[in-house]
Order: C-alpha cells, then sequence, then structure tokens
C-alpha cells in the first residue's frame, strides 16, 4: 500500500522521465513508433485521450486545427502584435495573444462542450427525447455559448464545414445530434439563424469523441499559436515598431486642468 510518505512529488502519466534510450510518450517511444509514423492529429489524441485513434479522430482534429489556425485581425491576433511591437522576445508576444482567448473570443467551446455533455446525458438519463430537452434548455437561458458569429451574421462556415467532414468521416454522434436540436429551438426562439459557431462545432466534435470538456480550449488555442507567431514574426518585419492608435481616436473624459490647493505634505 502506498502511503502519503512513499508518494512522489508529482505523478505523470504523459511522458516517462526515468534514463531510458528515448523518450516515451504514452509509453511510445517517439522516434521509433510514432515520428514517421503518426501526424500531429494523431500525436494530440494520443497526448490528452492516452491512446492512439482508431478511426478517423486524427483526420476531424486536423480539419480543426486548420480551421482555425487564423482569423485574420481577431482580439488575439491584435493583442500579439501590439505586444510584438514593443520588442519583446517573439514566444512573449504569442503568449500574450494566446491569454485573450476566454468567454467571449474563441473560448466559449469550453462551456458549451461542458453543457452540451450534460444535455446528452440528462436525455439518455431522463428517456427525454433530444428535440424536449434543448428545447427546454433554450427556453430557460436568454443567451447561449456556442452560437452566433459577429463577423458571420448568416453561420459560421468553418462550423458547417467541420460538422459536414464529421459526417462523412463517421464521428457524429449524439453530442452534433443535440447542437442541431438547439440550433433548432434558437431559430424558431429568435426568429432568425442563430447558427453554431466554429467554438460549438469543436466543442460537439470532442464530445462525439470523448474528450472531457476542460479541454475544449486547447482544440482552439493550440493551432491558434502558429497563427499568432506569424502574426508576430509579420510585425516585427514588417512595421516599425511601438504601435499604438492615433490620438485623434482617443477621448479624454476625464476632469480638466486643475491646480492643487492643498498643502504640502513633504
Amino acid at each position: 500500500m502506498t502511503t502519503t510518505a512513499d508518494r512522489k512529488y508529482w505523478r505523470t502519466a504523459i511522458a516517462d522521465p526515468s534514463p531510458h534510450e528515448g523518450t516515451l510518450v504514452r509509453g511510445y517511444d517517439v522516434l521509433t513508433d510514432l515520428v514517421g509514423k503518426i501526424d500531429f492529429g494523431a500525436m494530440v489524441y494520443l497526448l490528452y485521450k492516452g491512446e492512439l485513434p482508431k478511426g478517423n479522430e486524427s483526420k476531424i482534429i486536423n480539419a480543426m486545427f486548420i480551421s482555425v489556425a487564423d482569423h485574420g485581425i481577431s482580439p488575439s491576433s491584435t493583442v500579439t502584435r501590439f505586444v510584438q511591437a514593443a520588442g519583446v522576445p517573439i514566444q512573449c508576444s504569442v503568449a500574450a495573444g494566446a491569454m485573450m482567448f476566454g468567454d467571449v473570443h474563441g473560448g466559449a467551446g469550453e462551456e458549451f462542450a461542458r453543457y452540451i455533455q450534460e444535455l446528452v446525458s440528462e436525455a439518455a438519463s431522463s428517456g427525454r427525447s433530444y428535440e424536449d430537452v434543448a428545447t427546454e434548455y433554450v427556453g430557460n437561458h436568454k443567451r447561449l455559448d456556442g452560437f452566433g458569429h459577429p463577423q458571420h451574421p448568416e453561420g459560421d462556415p468553418r462550423g458547417k464545414r467541420l460538422f459536414a467532414l464529421a459526417e462523412e468521416y463517421g464521428l457524429a454522434g449524439d453530442h452534433i445530434r443535440m447542437t442541431r436540436e438547439l440550433e433548432k429551438a434558437l431559430i424558431k426562439k429568435k426568429n432568425r439563424p442563430l447558427l453554431a459557431n466554429i467554438d460549438a462545432a469543436v466543442g460537439a466534435i470532442i464530445s462525439d469523441m470523448g474528450f472531457d470538456w476542460r479541454l475544449a480550449r486547447a482544440f482552439i488555442v493550440v493551432p491558434r499559436t502558429a497563427g499568432l507567431f506569424a502574426h508576430a514574426f509579420e510585425e516585427s518585419v514588417r512595421e516599425p515598431g511601438w504601435r499604438q492608435i492615433t490620438l485623434d481616436q482617443v477621448e479624454y473624459d476625464g476632469p480638466a486642468r486643475r491646480k492643487n490647493d492643498s498643502p504640502s505634505a513633504i
């Protein structure tokens, strides 16, 4: 029996740190078992799930990564460029940009994955139809993470493409099905096209692959860092540095110039 005193300071089932030739990740030798034999999507699946994919999982992961690798001038790329313009090491500006992923920009997939997994479990345990569960959930919430996109009012085309690929690859399951029911309920409630965006697509697809909802943001942030490095590099070689908006775009609404009449405390 292992006691608290016997327990090591760190525990990990990811990579074996003990001395041996090569590097073992989830029990596989990186050089002899993985390099040249699997793609990056399969490596990500191995890292997060602990096993190599048995079907088309690596294909859909690669598709998700390509679809979100860059999205032009967005909050994350803007911050990356501002920070890079200050002359910091490139990884610092990319890290600053990655910190922008949250509930508003690029991080809604985590909350979506959490509640879509809960809704599918609720339907299974209660025996209710997905339509009934989705309609009730939409009726009880003013706003749902994962639907609508300010740059794509008619629907995020990335989500549509990824859902189609999930069907083609045989990976579409209950979570995508529940997402579709939520779409129908939202359209009926709002009377306008409020469709699943990239966050919902990623959240539903990784849920159908059995990933924990707490990993959802990884499937956005990991590939987007590739785009952020491109923005940081471009900023450093094409722009003069010290980027900022022009002062005519800054409105001061504080007090007018005033005089300090209080006695000196020095």
